[in-house]
């Protein structure tokens, strides 16, 4: 089973979760967790107590939201205990859509091809339409 664990700045985690679960429904296989500035207790410590309980029956994904900030570097930092852990980095909805909806073990191969296709998520609309608009016979009104 896959296990999913986003951890951010501020609320984008939680606020993914919830974005997912309005999509797909079910979204007890995922954990949000987030950091804020006055916090008591570090983002690492708390992931850190979810891997621990399924680090051996799971196959554990940390999504981050901006490689080399502070919650990536916390959670890169967990690899030392965790090394078969999975950590991405500049999360998004569709990534997280793509890695939820697996229904197989998540190979190197499909985990490849999971972050291309995420990334090819990320459109220019202003630019996706003026090619459009470019390469679409002017319609007239008369």
């Amino acid at each position: 089973m896959t296990y999913i664990i986003l951890a951010s700045h501020g609320g984008l985690a939680k606020g993914m979760k919830d974005t997912l679960s309005m999509i797909i429904g079910d979204v007890s296989m995922i954990e949000a967790f987030s950091s804020y500035r006055d916090e008591h207790t570090t983002i690492k410590s708390e992931v850190e107590k979810t891997i621990k309980e399924k680090y051996n029956q799971n196959n554990i994904f940390i999504l981050t939201d901006i490689f080399g900030g502070s919650v990536n570097t916390a959670m890169i930092s967990l690899l030392e205990d965790y090394p078969k852990l999975h950590i991405l980095s500049g999360m998004n909805l569709s990534l997280v859509i793509s890695l939820t909806t697996q229904t197989d073990e998540i190979s190197e191969e499909s985990l490849k091809q999971i972050i291309y296709e995420s990334k090819q998520s990320i459109i220019d609309c202003n630019q996706l339409l003026k090619q459009y608009k470019q390469t679409s016979p002017a319609k007239k009104c008369q």
